[in-house]
């Protein structure tokens, strides 16, 4: 009968070679991977539903409210540009802080805790650590994406983007582009994520990331400035950038994925909650990065990818989402039942 012990994510098997590509070792003799099946309803819950079906229904939801800013920008004089400069700004704030501020609270105030999972004392981000990271932050979102986002305009237009004022597509058309924002994001972070863990590059672009062992919300973006651009930016709005894509459809795309992120950081695992059983929540991703962050070792991406490029041995040695779950909440897993 096997257990998981703490002790048992930290250090690499002794039994393990290392991918060339990335820090992803494997374990000798290699575990079971989790049936097609399973990949495929992971795949078809995050991809399909909570990307092209939320999002489809999301925009459709919000389509008056953007005219109403669209009649406000023009009574105002905004020019095109800058317009979509501030509402592209708006979003990444708005998402950034109501997310993390949201679980901070949580932390804060002890709201959920059956969900958290467990930190370490030496996981505890340092006063000074929490500053340079709050510094950036602010910065970035004051300064850097806000004149990102205005320069980036005329490549958005360039692409394909439709016009301001443009209709909106009917929903079979819009479950298309958000799925494919959500392929491209999803594929783009996970190779350009496995290439930062190379050793000639790890130390110098992606190290920062990992000053946080144990991640929080507020760190999602707490990166070297090449891996924000290569591993974070262009993957998230390369679907809807070079595909072409109605302004609003870029915007919701964007806001969703800053969440997804945001609560794969969290430290939370929403795995059990009614939200979960919805498929309103992202436990697997909740799970999957946070085994990265303490474990650093392998899943570079989410299921579905490191499933395909066989990037998760370490992650399935101790049983998957539900062996980690268990192990970070201290109890001992049950044994699997003899066939």
């Amino acid at each position: 009968m096997s257990t998981f012990s703490v002790e048992s994510i930290n250090p690499m098997p002794a039994s393990a070679t290392s991918t060339s590509l990335g820090a992803s070792p494997r374990v000798i003799p290699r575990p079971a991977y989790p049936p097609v099946t399973e990949v495929a309803l992971s795949f078809v819950k995050e991809v399909v539903w909570q990307g092209g079906v939320t999002g489809a229904f999301l925009t459709s939801f919000a389509f008056p409210g953007y005219q109403w800013t669209r009649a406000v920008a023009k009574e105002w004089e905004v020019s095109d540009q800058l317009y979509f400069a501030i509402m592209t700004s708006l979003v990444h704030t708005v998402i950034y802080l109501v997310c993390n501020f949201g679980f901070y609270f949580m932390d804060k105030y002890e709201v959920a805790q059956k969900y958290k999972l467990e930190r370490k004392p030496h996981m505890t981000p340092s006063a000074a650590l929490m500053r340079k990271m709050a510094t950036e932050a602010t910065i970035g979102q004051l300064i850097t994406s806000p004149l990102i986002s205005y320069f980036l305009y005329p490549t958005f237009t360039y692409f394909g983007m439709y016009e301001l004022d443009a209709p909106l597509p009917d929903f079979p058309s819009l479950m298309k582009t958000f799925v494919i924002g959500h392929m491209f994001n999803d594929i783009g972070f996970y190779w350009t994520h496995r290439l930062f863990h190379c050793k000639a590059l790890y130390k110098r672009f992606h190290k920062q990331h990992h000053e946080f062992t144990g991640t929080i919300g507020f760190a999602a973006e707490y990166a070297n400035p090449v891996e924000v651009v290569v591993s974070n930016q262009i993957p998230t709005v390369g679907g809807v950038l070079f595909f072409g894509a109605h302004p609003l459809c870029v915007w919701m795309w964007i806001g969703m994925r800053l969440q997804q992120t945001y609560e794969a950081h969290s430290g939370y695992c929403f795995d059990g909650h009614i939200l979960d059983k919805l498929w309103i929540t992202h436990s697997e991703s909740a799970a999957h990065h946070d085994h990265h962050h303490t474990a650093n070792q392998g899943n570079f991406g989410g299921l579905y990818t490191d499933w395909l490029f066989g990037t998760m041995d370490h992650y399935q040695k101790i049983g998957g989402k539900e062996g980690y779950i268990t192990l970070k909440k201290g109890v001992k897993a049950a044994p699997k039942k003899k066939v």
